[in-house]
């Protein structure tokens, strides 16, 4: 099959990869090279296959041992991080929010001692480590801070109703009215 060049033109300027110009039109990558310069059309940045989050932990983790988690994808430093449809993720923050239900204060480090573990069950946060690991303790520490609504808010991802909820049970049990 003999494709004219001003298809392959057309496909270049479509955003298709050479790869995908290459498959659909049966020239080779000489030729689409030539037509890229003729024309002067960009070469388009490789596009790496999009992942979910879900799919990216999926392939990045391994269970091991007693409810343990271990890291086996890339990192930064000793962070272990992902890319998932165009964004870089910090592979425990995402762990964490899905364990706990809430987002990170601070740092998220790991409490257990497995090598390489990022169980949700084993990362804890600033108030976590400090406070306890419930988003109630998290809300009460930083109440007992002077932390105000919005900001807790804020760092909890958390809502108005619950705060204030936990605020007249701090106020009750201090017997204040």
């Amino acid at each position: 099959m003999n494709t004219p060049d001003h298809v392959v033109a057309e496909l270049i300027r479509a955003g298709l990869t050479t790869r995908e110009i290459r498959e659909q039109t049966r020239a080779d990558y000489s030729r689409i090279a030539r037509v890229r310069r003729e024309n002067k059309l960009p070469v388009f940045p490789y596009r790496p296959p999009t992942r979910t989050i879900a799919e990216a932990l999926a392939l990045y983790t391994e269970h091991h041992g007693d409810d343990h988690l271990r890291w086996t994808g890339p990192t930064r430093g000793r962070t272990p991080v992902f890319e998932s449809e165009g964004t870089r993720y910090n592979a425990r923050v995402v762990l964490f929010r899905r364990h706990w239900g809430r987002d990170p204060v601070g740092y998220v480090r790991t409490t257990c001692t497995e090598r390489g573990c990022i169980a949700g069950a084993h990362l804890a946060d600033d108030i976590a480590r400090t406070a306890g690991l419930t988003t109630a303790a998290a809300i009460t520490h930083l109440i007992e801070g002077g932390a105000g609504n919005w900001e807790i808010v804020r760092r909890l991802g958390t809502s108005n109703h619950t705060i204030s909820r936990i605020r007249r049970d701090l106020h009750s049990k201090a017997g204040r009215p």
